[in-house]
């Protein structure tokens, strides 16, 4: 779906809301599922791949998902009446204002769920488990049809426990400095991709160099390692 049809149904479902009140009640929004993420997140960690990801906010949507499925009231006051499917409408709007489209599209299909209120609740306990790491994460087998970048994608979510792109490329930037500079999980995830042929040479303009056995391929985008994380997430929370 493109963006500009997301955004048309977002304003439709949030409904006749005066501009000026629209805004208050997506920053209210916002600020609440941020600081939703500075409670669930823990202490700093030490090591350095975590301590870069743990500094990444998810998005706004999976932690709109982690107040409701805790039945946290503050939720409540923010939306100001207004239904979660509603809510979620709001985040979208408030993504795509901020120009993280990788945001609204992971809104939008959390919001297209709370057409049925027994399927979003199913869903925002599944959203709340991910944000934990306790989903069960099993990477297809190294021989299947798979291509060798969608498995190492796999393999950075497995390891981060993060399916957003944001994360992800940061961990690729940090994947593409001197194997000698590694350090903890960063290294024994270098060293895994490294066992399957994978290289990260490179963030340069939201573009991803890497190689394959050696073989320097054409960057990746951002859009094309976040269609991936779609379906890796798609995966795992089905």
């Amino acid at each position: 779906m493109k963006l500009s049809e997301i955004r048309s149904e977002a304003a439709i479902i949030c409904g006749r809301l005066p501009e000026e009140k629209r805004h208050a009640f997506q920053q209210g929004l916002t600020d609440l599922c941020r600081a939703r993420w500075k409670e669930i997140r823990g202490n700093e960690p030490a090591d350095s791949l975590a301590r870069a990801i743990w500094m990444i906010d998810p998005p706004l949507s999976d932690l709109f998902l982690d107040l409701i499925a805790s039945g946290d009231a503050r939720l409540g006051e923010a939306l100001h009446g207004l239904s979660p499917a509603q809510g979620l409408a709001l985040l979208i709007l408030a993504e795509i204002e901020e120009g993280n489209e990788e945001g609204a599209r992971i809104a939008h299909e959390s919001m297209m769920l709370f057409d049925s209120g027994a399927a979003g609740m199913h869903h925002a306990a599944k959203i709340a488990s991910l944000l934990r790491g306790n989903i069960p994460f099993r990477i297809h087998h190294p021989h299947s049809s798979r291509p060798a970048l969608w498995k190492a994608l796999g393999i950075i979510a497995q390891s981060t426990k993060r399916f957003d792109v944001s994360s992800a490329v940061v961990a690729m930037g940090l994947l593409s400095g001197k194997p000698g500079d590694r350090q903890g999980e960063l290294d024994v995830l270098g060293e895994r991709l490294e066992s399957m042929g994978i290289r990260f040479l490179g963030v340069e303009d939201d573009h991803i160099r890497y190689s394959v056995h050696g073989r320097e391929k054409s960057p990746l985008s951002r859009r094309q390692a976040a269609l991936m994380l779609e379906e890796i997430r798609a995966i795992r929370i089905s």
